[in-house]
């Protein structure tokens, strides 16, 4: 009878430990309907940044953080900064946003290079003419994204098909977004936040532009980024691998040290 009890507790036990332990499962699609709701408001859609939030998908120091600090973060906000604590969501929902942040990021995936990195660098800064619009530790343009970690944790060929064919899974913080003012004023740039009342966009000159709807004649949403759509035929297949190798290895890679004065290219 002893034995039976005892064998009838550790099943009991195990089932009960299995139970919580799928309970406690990170789940990326919860995470993004939380982020959605919660974080993309300050920090964007994509987490890359907004108007009254910085980017936490490829800024080192928030990449850096193990999990648990950013499930701390997040319960406990950061008043210094102006960060609402969201512990009331529990920590099922808190440890879902992280997970989802974690995806943003690109954690986990081991990306492996083919490429000649210096040759990817000259064209990043050359024929590509990828610094035009964007940042690369401090050197390039304001209007796209920092990519100074954009490689890190990316397989190559999602970095290879994010450049050849850049509307694909395009994330709505990257389209282009025309607006029009009820005095005629036409402007296009990046959408960085909207709701009903009120519309952000990030400018050529790197600027944010908040804009009331009701002052606005027209908003219309493109379904582009601004990125060329010609880099397939653009640059040869060995071109490309050279700079998806600059990128992935410029993410890895140590910041520069020795950097005293930081260039920033204009943005044609």
């Amino acid at each position: 009878m002893k034995v039976l009890l005892s064998t009838a507790l550790i099943v009991l036990a195990t089932s009960l430990l299995s139970a919580s332990l799928c309970a406690q499962q990170k789940d990326t699609a919860s995470g993004e309907r939380l982020f959605s709701s919660n974080c993309a408001a300050c920090h964007g859609a994509d987490g890359r940044g907004g108007e009254r939030a910085p980017n936490i998908v490829t800024l080192r120091n928030v990449v850096s953080l193990t999990d648990a600090d950013l499930e701390a973060i997040v319960k406990k906000g950061l008043p210094g900064v102006g960060m609402p604590p969201f512990g009331y969501l529990g920590d099922q929902k808190v440890s879902d946003v992280v997970a989802y942040l974690r995806v943003l990021q690109g954690k986990g995936t081991v990306a492996k290079v083919t490429g000649n990195s210096q040759a990817g660098r000259a064209l990043f800064y050359g024929k590509a003419e990828c610094s035009r619009c964007h940042m690369m530790h401090g050197e390039g343009g304001f209007i796209a994204t920092d990519l100074s970690a954009y490689g890190n944790n990316i397989s190559a060929a999602d970095i290879r098909r994010a450049i050849v064919d850049p509307d694909q899974h395009l994330e709505p913080t990257s389209t282009v977004v025309e607006i029009q003012t009820l005095n005629g004023q036409h402007i296009s740039g990046l959408l960085r936040t909207e709701d009903n009342f009120n519309i952000s966009l990030l400018t050529e000159d790197g600027r944010f532009h908040m804009y009331s709807k009701a002052k606005l004649a027209n908003v219309r949403h493109t379904t582009h980024s601004i990125m060329p759509k010609d880099y397939g035929s653009k640059l040869s297949s060995k071109e490309l691998e050279d700079l998806v190798s600059f990128l992935i290895t410029t993410a890895s890679a140590p910041d520069p040290s020795s950097r005293s004065t930081k260039k920033r290219a204009n943005v044609n």
